[in-house]
């Protein structure tokens, strides 16, 4: 025992093993994402195979071609865009004023509506689904776009209005104060000096809330009902029929919709990183 013990103690100090077991992770995480690639390559019959075939026989791009010009994907695709910008400008707009107003102008009830905003994350969404809808049915709201771009704002505001206060509190009083001597209004101030200066928070507070609205499901599926409507991620039960499941096509379909959100992620990653790093420390 005493052998094994010292032998795991010199394991687990090596220097390669937090990257060996990162990687192994990763492998495990990559899995599926390398068997929907695959998938994609290959015709529908060979889709069905039973042992699967780890390597298309005969690679293809059938299901791309379905995809792109025999089904309503792309307009899914846009659709999804068009929730996501949506979602974010409107979560940016409305968590960097309330944010800013909690931190330099705080009244005897602020601490209450910040922590309110945090209560209002604690409930799980999915138990909210069913009043959503009710109130989505008393106004007209089922099967409109509006309807998901409130339910997601609803998602990502309360988190960004608490990134955003930690850096506007962190930010010097004194250069703000200054702005106001040399004639700045305080919407000026705003604008002109704090922004610019905690523009790494505003970057991850949108790139959080692009993604998470890029990849709500639960929502769209359940408000709306017309092709003309749905997002990607709901769209690719389109393939989905009575009979037959086009895995092939499937496959095809959540490749592109994943496209977007990678390349989205990778060219700003550094800004997630860096605005929650500095969101969490107090300067």
């Amino acid at each position: 025992m005493k052998k094994i013990r010292e032998f795991l103690a010199t394991v687990l100090e090596h220097k390669a093993t937090p990257y060996v077991g990162a990687s192994v992770i990763l492998f495990i995480i990559f899995i599926p994402i390398l068997w929907t690639l695959i998938t994609s390559f290959k015709t529908l019959e060979e889709s069905f195979f039973s042992p699967p075939t780890y390597i298309p026989k005969t690679p293809t791009l059938e299901a791309y071609r379905e995809v792109i010009f025999n089904s309503p994907v792309p307009l899914y695709i846009l659709n999804s865009v068009i929730y996501a910008t949506s979602t974010t400008f409107c979560v940016l707009v409305g968590s960097v004023f309330t944010a800013y107003g909690l931190s330099r102008y705080p009244y005897k009830g602020s601490g209450m509506v910040l922590g309110s905003f945090l209560a209002s994350r604690i409930i799980p969404p999915l138990s909210l689904l069913l009043p959503f809808y009710i109130i989505y049915k008393i106004l007209g709201l089922i099967d409109s776009k509006l309807a998901v771009v409130i339910f997601t704002v609803y998602l990502c505001y309360p988190l960004s209005v608490w990134i955003l206060k930690t850096f506007f509190d962190d930010y010097p009083q004194d250069l703000m104060d200054a702005a106001l001597i040399d004639g700045c209004s305080r919407l000026g101030v705003l604008f002109r000096v704090v922004m610019p200066g905690i523009a790494v928070g505003i970057a991850a507070v949108a790139i959080i809330s692009f993604l998470w609205t890029w990849q709500e499901f639960l929502s769209p599926y359940l408000f709306l009902n017309s092709d003309q409507n749905k997002p990607i991620t709901v769209g690719v039960y389109y393939f989905v029929g009575d009979e037959l499941t086009y895995w092939n096509s499937i496959s095809a379909a959540a490749i592109f919709a994943s496209i977007p959100g990678i390349v989205f992620f990778l060219i700003a990653q550094k800004f997630i990183i860096k605005g929650l790093t500095l969101g969490g420390v107090k300067g």
